[in-house]
């Protein structure tokens, strides 16, 4: 089990399930109303976002290839999300005001926009979160207390557990291809695909360095070499960590964690020496990785706009988050016995066209 930035603190006894939460895209800034792209404001009820595209693209006979959007949603639950579709290949925009699939789906909103919908243009996710169960017990001031403590110190920003696979099978082979090592024949023969193995075993090396920065008191602080993102999305290397310190405490810049491979900004001193003791922990090197796209990835996050009100037995969680961060790994800094390795519906970064979620 991963630690929590919540560990030594009192948790809620209770439950959340995925039909329990609901998120909605929070774009950076409005449509323009003028464009060659139309624009769909979607709400979708336990439908994935493969399915939305799909039954946008049969209202106007179009390929679904051209129904655009900023990844995918979780399957189960309510999501309202954004769509679009290029103007010039739509005959009549009418019948989109219309799409739907077996009344699981209605769109909201007809608009246009000068670019089409892509994960760039969506700044967070806003969630609402019943937890069911959980006001009993001085609940709603265990709750307080751990918001608070987030709000603060920020929560690790993991990658959670369906991206690996039942039992993390997926880490596992991932691991082994990074090895040098063949995948088994029974899981070949599968059809497993390697280059999603690769990338579990990636996200899973960056879940272990966020694991003992946790660990070691340092999700917050800054390092020498350390590799951050500020307010305006420019990405920099730490020379005199001192003077970045208040900014980290701010919240105007985070530090960026390791998605190991080729391309990836490289961090120094003490900071790489800690990237580096997370490959050797493995018994991986640089090397190894080079077949792989790399990247960086903030290593914890602060829940935005968030408050916690009671509601009969029940707790509600309003927050906002990234888009490229995970609500069950916020839940399990508030609900006791809950691992960051369980609980949702194959998460998967913006962008990424294949198993339902995000967030």
């Amino acid at each position: 089990m991963l630690p929590r930035a919540t560990h030594d603190l009192p948790h809620l006894i209770g439950t959340c399930a995925p039909q329990d939460r609901s998120c909605e895209e929070i774009l950076l800034k409005s449509p323009a109303r003028t464009g060659d792209h139309l624009w769909l404001k979607v709400a979708k009820t336990n439908l994935g976002t493969q399915q939305v595209r799909a039954a946008i693209a049969r209202s106007v006979q179009i390929d679904v290839d051209l129904v655009s959007c900023a990844g995918n949603r979780d399957r189960s639950g309510r999501c309202i999300q954004w769509f679009s579709v290029p103007a010039d290949a739509v005959e009549h925009p009418g019948p989109l005001r219309r799409a739907g699939a077996q009344g699981k789906m209605q769109v909201l909103e007809l608009t246009a926009s000068h670019k089409p919908v892509t994960p760039a243009l969506v700044e967070r996710l806003r969630w609402q979160v019943v937890l069911r169960r959980s006001a009993g017990d001085d609940g709603y001031l265990v709750a307080r207390r751990l918001l608070d403590r987030l709000r603060l110190a920020g929560c690790p920003n993991y990658y959670a557990s369906e991206r690996f696979g039942a039992a993390g099978v997926f880490a596992k082979w991932g691991r082994m291809l990074l090895e040098g090592k063949r995948l088994p024949a029974a899981v070949t023969a599968s059809g497993v695909d390697a280059s999603r193995c690769l990338r579990a075993g990636q996200e899973w090396l960056f879940n272990g360095y966020v694991a003992t920065r946790l660990a070691d008191g340092l999700l917050g602080a800054c390092l020498p070499g350390e590799v951050i993102r500020g307010s305006r999305q420019d990405i920099s290397v730490v020379d005199d960590p001192a003077h970045v310190e208040k900014r980290f405490a701010s919240w105007e810049a985070v530090a960026l964690g390791p998605l190991f491979g080729a391309g990836m900004v490289p961090a120094e001193g003490d900071a790489w020496a800690r990237e580096e003791a997370t490959l050797h922990a493995a018994n991986l090197d640089a090397t190894r990785l080079e077949r792989l796209h790399g990247d960086r990835r903030a290593i914890r996050v602060q829940p935005g706009k968030a408050s916690i009100d009671p509601d009969g037995p029940h707790l509600r969680l309003n927050v906002e988050l990234p888009i490229d961060s995970y609500i069950t790994v916020l839940l399990a800094e508030f609900l006791s016995g809950t691992d960051v390795h369980q609980g949702e519906q194959e998460p998967q970064a913006a962008g990424e066209q294949e198993p339902e979620e995000e967030g």
